[in-house]
């Protein structure tokens, strides 16, 4: 089998996903060479959420970008390869900022933090203790089959999840206009978990993340649930224990890290209408319901609480999806092969 060189010129969390993929494609005996070269700050894509491979010949970039933010790194990354793949994919934006390069792109798919033994951006061990110590979780005990989950009928009352944060809305790093979007983001979210927990009462498991206390205390004090409940361990505990999970947009448009969480976990979703193409046959109705609103959202949790086979369903879509296109190997292997039948 031919050669695979995996390039790592960050720490990012957002590339776990990624290099993950590519130590399970090694452990079922593709070669597969990693080279970390996260501490050489002369690489020009030092610190950013992108990587590189190199594979029968052709140059492969992995952009994990949340959405069009970095134009310039973009533009880099494009010109440097063959094949770009991008996690948040916007067919039209891609033509209009770089029509040069718009039939190199690709659609990545969904991001989530996921890890396994191994990945060179782990915690170091010193750190892993530490957390040990403290009773929280380190990286490495969250590989692909803690995600995992079954699709099954549920018999008795349905569980409800929407557990999230609000964002700095104050930031002097980034402009007006990226911190108005996050305004408009926690907005919604508080929105969705007052109007949830009205409805809903104690079928709803739903809260702010203490995180960012200081602001959840001025514009929604009521909402903050014990940090226990957020640790990420139990998090994910409780979303194996829930049938219907509601995910948000998260920054620059970007599809939250939740929703690839909750199709690895095989859940019905409801989330906030999709900005950008996911890979495969992901699609509204069938993998999830969209909304652009609180009351939206509320109908569409209504409509599959009532319905327990519609559940049953998109569950099952759910986890075919994950086993195609989501699971870290999957989706990296998905790009090889768009590699591999592409013209040398």
């Amino acid at each position: 089998m031919e050669k695979i060189k995996l390039t790592i010129p960050s720490t990012v969390y957002h590339i776990s996903q990624i290099i993950t993929g590519f130590l399970m494609l090694r452990q079922q005996g593709w070669d597969v060479e990693i080279q970390d070269c996260s501490r050489d700050s002369n690489n020009p894509f030092f610190d950013l959420p992108v990587a590189l491979a190199q594979y029968r010949g052709k140059r492969l970039v992995y952009d994990l970008w949340d959405g069009y933010q970095n134009p310039e790194g973009m533009r880099l990354g494009l010109e440097t390869s063959d094949l770009y793949f991008k996690r948040s994919f916007d067919p039209e934006r891609n033509k209009r900022l770089f029509p040069q390069y718009a039939e190199r792109m690709y659609p990545l798919g969904f991001n989530y933090h996921v890890t396994c033994p191994g990945n060179p951006i782990n915690e170091p061990l010193w750190r892993d203790a530490a957390k040990r110590l403290t009773g929280r979780a380190p990286e490495r005990c969250f590989p692909p089959e803690v995600f995992e989950g079954n699709p099954r009928p549920k018999d008795g009352p349905v569980k409800i999840l929407f557990l999230t944060q609000l964002w700095d809305t104050d930031d002097p790093r980034i402009s007006r206009a990226d911190n108005l979007e996050r305004e408009e983001i926690n907005a919604m979210r508080i929105e969705i978990l007052r109007t949830l927990r009205q409805r809903f009462g104690s079928s709803f498991i739903g809260g702010l993340n203490a995180a960012n206390a200081r602001l959840s205390r001025v514009l929604a004090p009521e909402l903050i649930v014990d940090a226990r409940l957020t640790q990420r361990r139990r998090y994910l505990q409780t979303v194996h224990e829930c049938d219907i999970c509601i995910g948000t947009m998260g920054l620059y448009e970007s599809i939250g890290w939740k929703t690839g969480e909750y199709v690895a976990a095989a859940k019905a979703i409801v989330n906030e209408r999709l900005h950008y193409v996911p890979t495969g046959d992901f699609a509204a109705g069938k993998n999830y319901l969209p909304f652009d609103s609180a009351r939206e959202c509320v109908a569409a949790v209504e409509q599959l609480a009532g319905d327990p086979e519609a559940r049953l369903r998109m569950q099952q879509a759910n986890w075919d999806y994950y086993r195609q296109y989501l699971r870290p190997d999957m989706l990296v292997k998905n790009t090889l092969d768009i590699a591999a039948g592409l013209p040398g």
